[in-house]
């Protein structure tokens, strides 16, 4: 009888480190997902923040070339302004770099939302059907 109980009790311990080997395998699978998810996401707040510097940058930028225009119109000689001026020219095209900037961050925040939104319609199911019960008349 000793030895049905020792055999039953090794059965039951290598039970015992299948289940923990098993849990131990899935929650290292889990948090390995899970951080993969945190890294996206945390990049993802990166390109936020410098989509935001970038439209920071944007109204300063504006702001530059408008004092740069009232300050050219109101001078004693002043001339007509055109977008070949020099100082407005070089305005510009940093406004210009400053927008494509802006744009790539947005197309990169939309690519992102668009693989989310796919990822989460894939694990979806369809609802289940309900099952209309005939009454007995």
């Amino acid at each position: 009888m000793k030895d049905e109980t020792k055999e039953k009790a090794t059965k039951i311990w290598n039970d015992i480190k299948a289940g923990l080997k098993s849990g131990f395998d899935v929650t290292k699978k889990g948090l390995s997902k899970a951080g993969s998810t945190i890294q996206a996401y945390s990049d993802l707040g990166v390109v936020q923040l410098e989509k935001k510097q970038f439209e920071l940058k944007l109204k300063k930028a504006y702001a530059a070339l408008g004092e740069l225009v009232v300050t050219k119109l109101t001078a004693k000689k002043a001339a007509s302004l055109t977008a070949s001026d020099p100082d407005v020219s070089e305005a510009l095209k940093a406004i210009a770099s400053i927008k494509k900037e802006i744009s790539k961050r947005e197309k990169i925040l939309k690519d992102s939302s668009k693989d989310s939104g796919e990822k989460k319609g894939a694990a979806k199911k369809a609802p289940a059907k309900k099952t209309t019960s005939k009454s007995a008349k």
